[in-house]
């Protein structure tokens, strides 16, 4: 029997595996062999990671970087994405069972909402409301909340996600991704571009 292929979860910016020390077996729906494994995460590993986003949220290069600089880093990873996405349509197709043609689209697409986003998150910007009563100045400012969630389901793990880590990432909060147990391995797999992009 060939040996599965491991994917880790990353906290921290490292590749850790669960602190429970146990794996799920991923199985390919087409063959129905497991073709790989992923941590099998408890509540540690939950507490690990929200920690870890908090302290990127509040000190260290994260907190720090300037709207420009996450743009930057989100157009990189968008680069990195397009670059990587055949093998990532291939693992969410031996994960999932999509089809390579709809998941070589959606990999093609994906890229663009981290360039948009890049683009976007030196450009968010407050603004001065008008208001009815004198001797009183109204303004919003739009900031950070902090730590996000992303809950991300099966049937298309890095579509969606796209559409909620990049304008999270934009707007400069951070993120822990919870991806669905039968369908973790390509954002697993997409943690290590982002390793990579910065």
């Amino acid at each position: 029997m060939t040996a599965l292929q491991r994917f880790r979860n990353t906290v921290d910016g490292q590749a850790r595996e669960s602190l429970t020390g146990r794996w799920l077996a991923s199985f390919n729906p087409f063959t129905g062999e497991p073709w790989a494994e992923i941590p099998q995460c408890g509540p540690d590993d939950v507490d690990q990671a929200v920690e870890a986003a908090h302290r990127a949220f509040t000190k260290g290069p994260w907190a720090g970087m300037t709207a420009t600089a996450r743009g930057k880093l989100l157009r990189r990873l968008g680069d990195l994405i397009a670059r990587d996405a055949d093998k990532l349509a291939e693992i969410e197709v031996s994960d999932n069972g999509k089809l390579i043609a709809e998941m070589a689209g959606q990999l093609r697409y994906i890229p663009e909402w981290f360039h948009y986003y890049g683009g976007l998150a030196d450009k968010i910007e407050g603004g001065v409301l008008p208001v009815d009563k004198p001797d009183l100045f109204s303004y919003t400012k739009y900031e950070p909340l902090g730590v996000i969630v992303a809950i991300t389901p099966w049937n298309s793990p890095l579509l969606l996600l796209a559409w909620k880590l990049a304008p999270a990432l934009a707007a400069g909060n951070t993120v822990v991704i919870k991806p669905s147990e039968f369908t973790s391995a390509s954002t697993l797999a997409l943690m290590a571009l982002i390793e990579e992009a910065g």
